[in-house]
């Protein structure tokens, strides 16, 4: 098929989606093709194909009345995923208790096989949860603190993880140690030696956050880990938005627990989220939940939540197949080009202050963090999007002072364009 033909039949058939579909089929016909024909149409040089990238642009529905450069709270599903998630709560609710008894189980025992294949880890160590938070809060919460435990955090770890150890310092006595990791690492080695130069014979954990939220900056974690393990200290990592913004399998970093939430960086609907719990582990750490349906070493233990929509779960799969579609390194490389653009325009103007390291590409991805000289970070945000309609997220942490901004794969070259002039002007 041309090019043009294809790009115009794409557009046809995504705009021809009911909502709600009657049909309890898994994926419309349309939808299918639509996929396929996608996936047809990358080539080598589809970082910037933006033929290519029009109409993967046809696969969201995006908001036109401003440019949403924050997608890091949550991603927008793509239309099939989200028209996915729809039937499958229509078929629900027509099936209601029916497949609650008969049907859950098994569906959502697929759900968690295709998802660990997905993760690169094994089903029997892989937990869906609700979001990143709750699963790390599973395993804060539920571990066998002494008092005098150690632990170790990062200086820009997330505010709910912080919390969840302060939490357990005052209830049990434990210790928390923060590392303080540079703006703009030298090295792995200095990133590494940030958390390692705090172990002692106390440490239990080192709380890892792989890609940080706040700037961007992407830790070395598979060489934390493999430090911290010499040490007999086991670690935990916060991978929120590294999985499925970052070519990797979280299965492959060998932490010892781990947490997501899919509804970032993989376009699942809101509230889905993983855990992942080394096998030697499980007994040890107790669920949130009490539950008696499981012995003490089945990882399904972590998963009683009572009812649940499981129509987020079903939708999963097929989240990661327009994952897929797309292509976890063309994912990474598009996402990264698109941060490259503005980046690379602006860190060297007067008054600009990066806070993402700039001299290493593979140190971030899609996220990166700039302030503007005499612009607070509120004032900075609320000047981009009252003066240019660029909506972005003031981060005003102690730490790190600036403006955070996400591009997804939906954000054109134009709308990058436009930010960059915005900060020229300011």
């Amino acid at each position: 098929m041309k090019r043009k033909t294809f790009i115009a039949n794409a557009g046809i058939l995504l705009s021809g989606f009911p909502l709600v579909n009657s049909s309890l089929s898994l994926a419309e016909p349309t939808q299918t093709d639509a996929l396929a024909s996608l996936k047809l149409l990358k080539s080598e040089n589809s970082v910037n194909n933006e033929a290519y990238w029009n109409v993967v642009r046809t696969f969201f529905n995006y908001p036109k009345d401003f440019i949403n450069l924050e997608n890091g709270y949550f991603s927008p599903q793509p239309i099939s995923t989200e028209q996915f998630h729809q039937k499958k709560e229509h078929y629900i609710n027509h099936k209601t208790s029916w497949f609650m008894r008969r049907e859950q189980n098994d569906a959502m025992e697929q759900s968690r096989s295709h998802l660990a294949t997905f993760l690169g880890c094994d089903a029997e160590e892989l937990v869906i949860t609700r979001n990143t938070t709750e699963s790390l809060n599973t395993v804060i919460s539920g571990f066998p603190w002494k008092k005098g435990d150690e632990v170790i955090i990062g200086n820009q770890d997330y505010g709910s993880m912080v919390a969840a150890f302060e939490q357990q310092a005052n209830r049990y006595g434990i210790i928390i140690k923060i590392a303080q990791i540079p703006l703009h690492p030298k090295s792995d080695d200095e990133l590494v030696n940030a958390y390692m130069t705090l172990v002692t014979n106390k440490t239990k954990i080192i709380h890892l956050t792989h890609l940080i939220n706040l700037s961007g900056q992407l830790l070395p974690a598979s060489k934390i880990v493999e430090a911290a393990h010499a040490k007999d200290v086991e670690v935990m990592i916060d991978a929120a938005h590294s999985i499925a913004q970052v070519n990797f399998k979280p299965g492959e970093l060998g932490a010892d627990y781990l947490g997501a939430s899919l509804h970032k960086w993989l376009c699942c609907p809101l509230g889905a989220g993983i855990l992942i719990i080394n096998r030697k582990h499980i007994s040890k750490i107790w669920p949130l939940m009490g539950d008696s349906d499981f012995p003490t070493d089945n990882v399904r233990k972590f998963q009683h939540q009572g009812t649940r929509p499981i129509q987020t779960i079903l939708a999963i799969d097929e989240a990661i197949r327009f994952h897929h579609t797309i292509g976890s390194q063309l994912k990474e490389d598009r996402l990264r080009y698109l941060k490259n653009r503005w980046v690379n325009a602006v860190k060297d103007l007067p008054n600009v202050i990066m806070n993402t390291p700039v001299n290493d590409d593979l140190r971030s991805c899609a996220i990166a963090n700039f302030g503007i000289k005499n612009f607070t970070p509120q004032q900075l945000a609320d000047k981009l999007l009252s003066d240019f309609k660029i909506f972005t997220v003031a981060i005003d942490h102690p730490f790190i002072k600036g403006v955070r901004v996400t591009p997804h794969l939906y954000n054109s070259p134009e709308d990058i364009d436009k930010l960059i002039e915005a900060i020229r002007t300011l």
